[in-house]
This record gives structure tokens, sequence and C-alpha cells, in this order.
């Protein structure tokens, strides 16, 4: 997440009002919130907004969470996503860690615990580009380590 903005949230459900409820209670919260009716419009939302937690319903006329996730993993492998359903089956559950779901939460939900999920998500992300970033800063000081090492007569 980039410092100086609020995180940033998009919401794909198809019912109104769980949008509603969501984008309320993560705006009071301190996030930026977008919101999607279905998948589609989730994933064209995605190809022109950077975002920083994704949170999809499983069940959706148009595209199933599973399928809006592995459209998200082609666009952005590793952009958190958290599937909600309110339909809950070993296979679903199966299929959204396989995928690379962040995590897969039970409606109905307390609202506290899913702001705790996304916490996490967003933690998450954070540390990994964190990570990222220090190793992109060290790999050109450890190659010209390996190099002068290698360059070096060994002392006998």
């Amino acid at each position: 997440m980039n410092s100086g903005r609020l995180p940033r949230i998009l919401v794909i459900d198809d019912e109104i009002f769980i949008r509603s409820l969501l984008e309320d209670f993560f705006t009071k919260s301190g996030y930026e919130v977008t919101i999607a009716h279905n998948g589609k419009s989730g994933i064209a939302e995605i190809c022109h907004k950077q975002f920083d937690v994704v949170l999809v319903d499983l069940k959706m006329p148009d595209k199933n969470g599973t399928e809006v996730l592995a459209e998200i993993r082609s666009i952005d492998a590793k952009l958190p996503v958290v599937i909600m359903t309110g339909y809950p089956t070993t296979e679903a559950a199966s299929e959204a860690k396989r995928l690379g779901a962040h995590d897969l939460v039970m409606k109905p939900f307390r609202l506290s615990d899913l702001k705790e999920c996304i916490g996490r998500a967003i933690n998450s992300r954070a540390a990994a580009q964190q990570a990222n970033e220090q190793r992109t800063r060290t790999e050109p000081v450890q190659t010209e380590l390996l190099h002068a090492e290698t360059a070096s007569p060994a002392h006998v």
C-alpha cells in the first residue's frame, strides 16, 4: 500500500444490501471502497484502478467468485482476494485456496471479524512488497560481492 492514501477495497457482490453494508462500514473505518455488482464490472475496476484487497462473493449470476479470482490472478497475481459465501462447501474452499484466495469467510459474518481479515490481507501484501523491495535493493550488492570473491585470488 502506498503511504499517504487510504487502503483501497473492491467489493464484488450481486446483493445490494451486502454492497451497501460493506461500503458504509469500510468507508467509516477509513478505507476507500469501490463496489461492483457483478464479476465482469469488478474485473473492469481492477483493470483501471489499483486495490489493496478484493472482497468477492462466491455465488453470483454472471461469474462465480472462483472464476473472478482466476481472472484477478491473471491481472495481479499478488492481489489479496477474500471470498465471501453463504454456501460453504469443501469443494469451494479447496478451489478458492488452490487459486490463491487469501481467505474464505462465511456469511453471515461479523463486521469486526471481516475487518480483521481485511487488515491481515493488506498487511500480508505490504510485507511481501517490502520484502521484494529489500531484495531488489540488496541484489546488486550481493552480485558485486560474489564477483569480488570470485575475481580475487585465493589466499593460502
